[in-house]
């Protein structure tokens, strides 16, 4: 790179501008973007339960044999929710009653998996074969049901992840804190929220922040101050960028009160009809990077 961190954050707005636009780049394909297998280990233990290989039995039996099997462990239907991949929120609310509402051809009827009700047995064995997991033990399976498990998480967290927008700027972010932190031995976290920064650092923001959500978090235990993350990738121009230099200003006057500092991350076309917004950003946040900065190493040096 021509300049160093703290070169490149001494330049002009100007020079720092055409820096920036010089060394723009665009993100790959993270290893980590296709799997998290944390996310994948830690929805495991959902199925935390011996009980889970006690379905292997069920591999290759008769819709008749299953039926039989459940009617005499009843309680082993609390686990269908989890083989079909039904997240929480996917239940009425309140969530924690685990209530799920399924629209059939006749009408609606509504499954307790909290606490199986036994009165209700046919519909539990009617949503387990309409919805195919019978299908999937008869004939669908060939090893385990824990395999098969590990597999539905797997697609859930794929899925998930190719489907959220920003992901790729997040994952990135994501990545490059964690081995920041690991190298210091500092603390990091994803999406952070003022809620998240009370639980993890045990800091208090101000109640201004309240709504506001942050793409990742770093924090220096010894010098107890936090840096907080916004990572962006505008590829094309328009109102999206505009409102966020403009944001920016409400944030340094925030961050102004503070022990703590914000660092935007931004890269993209996008930028190349929007210049005098970005300088708005430099001017006002100062740490503006761009992926090319990250890489060379810039973050890791500028964060004390």
């Amino acid at each position: 790179m021509k300049y160093n961190v703290f070169e490149y954050l001494n330049l002009n707005s100007n020079d720092k501008l055409e820096f920036f636009m010089e060394t723009r780049s665009s993100l790959s394909f993270l290893a980590s973007y296709w799997f998290n297998f944390e996310n994948v280990q830690k929805n495991l233990e959902l199925y935390d339960s011996p009980d889970l290989y006690t379905l292997d039995y069920l591999i290759g039996k008769s819709d008749k044999e299953m039926d039989e099997f459940f009617r005499r462990r009843p309680d082993l239907i609390l686990f269908f929710p989890y083989l079909l991949g039904i997240r929480e929120n996917k239940f009425e609310k309140p969530f924690s009653k685990r209530i799920l509402k399924i629209q059939d051809v006749s009408g609606v009827y509504y499954l307790d998996f909290n606490k199986i009700d036994i009165g209700k047995l046919d519909l539990y064995l009617k949503f387990f074969h309409d919805s195919g997991l019978s299908w999937v033990l008869r004939s669908g399976l060939r090893k385990s049901v824990h395999d098969y498990a590990v597999g539905v998480e797997a697609g859930m967290d794929s899925n998930g992840r190719k489907n959220r927008s920003g992901e790729m700027g997040e994952l990135y972010l994501e990545t490059v804190l964690k081995d920041i932190a690991d190298k210091k031995g500092w603390l990091y976290h994803g999406q952070t929220t003022k809620e998240n920064v009370k639980e993890w650092y045990n800091l208090d923001l101000d109640e201004t922040f309240g709504n506001r959500r942050f793409d990742g978090s770093i924090y220096n235990p010894v010098r107890r101050k936090l840096y907080l993350f916004e990572v962006n990738n505008f590829n094309s121009g328009g109102s999206k960028s505009k409102a966020s230099a403009t944001e920016f200003k409400d944030l340094h006057n925030r961050f102004s009160r503070t022990n703590h500092e914000f660092i935007y991350i931004t890269d993209g076309r996008g930028w190349d009809s929007d210049k005098s917004h970005l300088i708005e950003a430099m001017e006002y946040i100062g740490k503006v990077f761009n992926y090319k900065m990250i890489e060379a190493g810039y973050l890791f040096d500028y964060l004390e």
